[in-house]
């Protein structure tokens, strides 16, 4: 591991490491913030008491823990959290419902990381295992059979990535995420193929994706209202204790 640089300011070394894999799933959360400081890809405010460096990891496990790590190399935060979205597993669970992992289960190793549930303790949320994936679960019907097979209530594919650099680095993590998509909803695209960058999806490749199918327009809107409401969500979850935000 690199040695650690000296912090850039004097309130600069993180208490708290976040990782999400795309700027919109933390954009309103960010604009609640205030001062909030920048050194190059990462960018530091207070949240929940806590002194955070956020880093925007781009989409899967690799890239999660590529970041997570640089996370800890240049900022040794005390604990690692990964945020952002999740697909429902749960028939109960609705777009913009939060949920705060027990455990990651990683689809790929079958690996199981416990989680720190109760490193910020949050209200109105629901508890559960996060199922960590390769690849986007596209329908309804995969859906059901993840649920039944690895008990999960909701699925992502950050996770994983996230509490392995923390298990390797010896420091608690947990995951925190916000439904964008119910157990019985399809997703009518594949975000692989939608990607401008590692970090980012292409609007124009996804309208593209979406008109494969016969209903893929209704759908991508759908899925696109869903995340709106999951990122209001999550904001105000973390800034506020409410487990909703706005409408």
């Amino acid at each position: 591991m690199l040695p650690i640089p000296e912090p850039i300011s004097r309130n600069a070394r993180a208490t708290i490491g976040l990782v999400a894999a795309f700027s919109w799933e933390v954009r309103p959360l960010l604009r609640r913030q205030n001062g909030m400081e920048h050194d190059g890809p990462f960018c530091s405010f207070s949240l929940r008491g806590e002194t955070v460096w956020l880093a925007i990891a781009g989409m899967g496990a690799e890239n999660s823990f590529r970041a997570a790590r640089n996370l800890l190399e240049r900022f040794a935060p005390r604990a690692l959290v990964t945020l952002g979205f999740a697909g429902g597993l749960l028939e109960s669970l609705n777009p913009g419902d939060v949920i705060v992992a027990d455990r990651v289960l990683d689809q790929e190793t079958r690996e199981r990381f416990d989680c720190d549930a109760d490193l910020w303790p949050l209200e109105g949320v629901q508890r559960g295992s996060l199922l960590s994936v390769t690849k986007v679960v596209a329908s309804a019907a995969e859906k059901r059979r993840l649920a039944r097979e690895w008990g999960a209530v909701a699925v992502d594919m950050e996770s994983a990535g996230v509490a392995r650099a923390a298990v390797e680095a010896g420091v608690p993590f947990c995951a925190i995420k916000s439904i964008t998509d119910s157990a019985g909803q399809s997703i009518p695209i594949d975000f692989a193929r939608c990607r401008s960058d590692h970090k980012r999806l292409s609007w124009l490749k996804m309208v593209g994706e979406g008109i494969r199918t016969p209903h893929g327009i209704r759908d991508l809107w759908m899925l696109a209202r869903g995340a709106r409401i999951a990122a209001r969500s999550l904001a105000a979850t973390l800034c506020s204790g409410e487990s909703r935000g706005k409408r």
